[in-house]
């Protein structure tokens, strides 16, 4: 996702790890046995790895205690966790690397995977024998060029329509599969002093996931194929469905499907129109859903749909998302440690380790496809429509794009810009910076 700083000096990316930690401390406080196991050494390697990691990346507590498992698993080797902040990561780890420092494995976001997978400068896993083990949901994100270059960790998710049941019910709506529905639900609830959907509108870089969501209907399913075909000069922003998509979601603006004052709301009122029976609807991330369930009362019941039938022909309603975390080791590790660095990977992303990842950390769907989700029902019902959630296109996106993009959809959303004129302007960056030496690799 995008790596820019905006509103609170956050990005959407950081805003997710932040809200996850919340969530945390409000579930897990009871949670005081660890998991004991039986584990065969992965080598008799001595010595020590070094893991470089994210600050808003990285586990909080999972991590930390696997490793000390593995050391335990594994007597003479140690292991040292380095934490790089988000922001800066690309340049610190661009000095470890002239230093000549030493990095054996790296987690890494999905843009940062796909920076350092197109330019050579991590090792391919298509040799892992064990990738039956995940979801392939948390694989395909990190195939790029068709070669797989690194292993998820964790829980995979993304934005869905929380649904709030109870205010449907009392006005004996019935939750809408069309924007024509969509559009009456949205008049019979305005009509009576509700709106159908809140959002965070003041914050700007929320907005590209309601775009990601009308272009992969407006595609036809075929959203990351066609991000690609226009990054790589196959086709243009100006194009119909892309043009299509950006509307889509200006119509929402223009029939008032959004609460009033949507352009002043932060996190924290957007979650508060729904939570207290205001808003019917909120497309947003899936790290929320615990602290709402346990909000349940007369004025909330929670559910999730996903988006409507906005196009008027047979499509999937998908949803954008993707795993948080991946596991990747550098193409400069010395020989020496390569293989205990793989080991040290199989270790992590052992069905043992994500399981325990899932019960210290949370998150919605784990990445291992043995591993349940939390018995949160809407975590068991979202682990049945995982197929249907398509990576962030944003971590597609030239960074200048992605500025753009948000800057363009609060615009249009408040009526300061036509589609139309915001594909024009997209598409010009794109050319100027094609012009100044941009490729699109992967």
């Amino acid at each position: 996702m995008e790596t820019q700083n905006t509103v609170s000096n956050l990005t959407r990316r950081q805003f997710l790890h932040n809200s996850g930690k919340v969530t945390l401390v409000a579930s897990l406080s009871g949670l005081v046995s660890p998991l004991v196991r039986a584990t065969k050494a992965a080598s008799t390697a001595t010595g020590s790895l070094v893991i470089v990691s994210q600050t808003g990346a990285a586990p909080d507590k999972a991590l930390p205690k696997a490793l000390k498992e593995f050391e335990a698993a594994n007597p003479g080797m140690t292991t040292k966790l380095v934490f790089y902040p988000e922001e800066k990561f690309v340049a610190m780890y661009t000095a470890a690397q002239a230093a000549g420092e030493q990095v054996d494995l790296l987690y890494l976001n999905g843009q940062d995977l796909r920076r350092y997978a197109t330019s050579n400068a991590l090792l391919s896993f298509d040799s892992v024998p064990y990738k039956n083990r995940f979801i392939p949901e948390s694989l395909t994100p990190y195939t790029v060029n068709g070669t797989l270059w690194g292993l998820p960790a964790g829980a995979a998710g993304g934005f869905v329509v929380f649904t709030n049941l109870a205010l449907l019910d009392k006005l004996g709506l019935k939750i809408p599969s069309t924007y024509e529905e969509l559009k009456q639900v949205g008049d019979a609830l305005r009509a009576k002093g509700f709106s159908a959907f809140t959002h965070p509108g003041k914050v700007i870089y929320m907005w590209p996931v309601w775009f990601f969501t009308t272009f992969a209907q407006t595609t036809g399913n075929r959203s990351i194929e066609r991000t690609v075909e226009i990054l790589s000069g196959k086709g243009k922003f100006t194009d119909p469905d892309f043009v299509e998509a950006l509307d889509l979601v200006f119509q929402f603006s223009r029939d008032k499907l959004f609460s009033p004052g949507v352009f002043g709301l932060d996190f924290a009122n957007a979650q508060s129109e729904f939570q207290t029976g205001k808003a019917c609807f909120y497309l947003f991330h899936d790290s929320i859903a615990k602290g709402l369930h346990d909000a349940e009362g007369p004025n909330l019941k929670l559910d999730f749909m996903l988006m409507a039938n906005l196009v008027k022909k047979p499509v999937i309603s998908q949803y954008p998302g993707g795993p948080g975390l991946v596991m990747a080791i550098p193409a400069k590790i010395d020989p020496a440690r390569k293989e205990a660095a793989l080991h040290l990977i199989d270790f992590l992303s052992s069905d043992d380790v994500n399981r325990e990842s899932m019960q210290i950390n949370g998150g919605a769907v784990p990445v291992n496809a043995n591993v349940q989700p939390s018995d949160l029902p809407f975590y068991q019902k979202e682990k049945t429509e995982i197929s249907k959630m398509v990576t962030y296109l944003d971590w597609f996106y030239p960074p200048e794009i992605t500025t753009a993009l948000q800057e363009g959809l609060q615009a249009g959303l408040a009526g300061r810009i036509t589609a139309e004129a915001l594909a024009k302007n997209l598409q010009a960056i794109l050319d100027r910076l094609s012009g100044g030496g941009y490729h699109f690799s992967g």
